[in-house]
C-alpha cells in the first residue's frame, strides 16, 4: 500500500554495503508515500508522559482509512489503520474543511 522514499541521507558511511559492520553507519530521513491516493494530516495532541498520537486520512480511489500514527518520546514510532469512530471529532473536522471532502 505504500513506497518508502529516502528523504535525506547523512552519516559518515554513505555506501556502505556492510551497514551491520560498520562502526560509523550512515542513518537515512525516510517518508512512506501512498502507491495510489494521497494521505492528508488531520492533526495530532499530546498530554504530558504520553507519546505524540497523530491522525492522518489516507484518501483514494476506494473510499477513506484512517491512520493512528503513535510517536513515543525514547522508542519506535508505530502506525496503524483505525476506524472511522475512533478519530476524535476534532480530527474528522480537519478532513472535511480540507480540499471540502465533507461527503466522505
Amino acid at each position: 500500500m505504500f513506497d518508502v522514499k529516502i528523504m535525506e541521507v547523512f552519516g559518515e558511511c554513505r555506501n556502505c554495503e556492510l551497514t551491520v559492520e560498520c562502526a560509523v553507519p550512515s542513518e537515512s530521513l525516510r517518508c512512506l508515500v501512498p502507491k495510489e491516493g494521497r494521505i492528508i494530516g488531520l492533526g495530532h495532541e499530546k498530554e504530558s508522559g504520553k507519546p505524540r498520537i497523530s491522525y492522518f486520512a489516507l484518501l483514494n480511489q476506494r473510499g477513506v482509512k484512517f491512520i493512528l500514527l503513535n510517536t513515543p518520546d525514547h522508542s519506535w514510532a508505530t502506525a496503524s489503520y483505525i476506524s472511522r469512530a475512533q478519530v476524535p471529532a476534532w480530527a474528522l473536522s480537519q478532513l472535511d474543511s480540507n480540499e471540502g471532502v465533507s461527503a466522505i
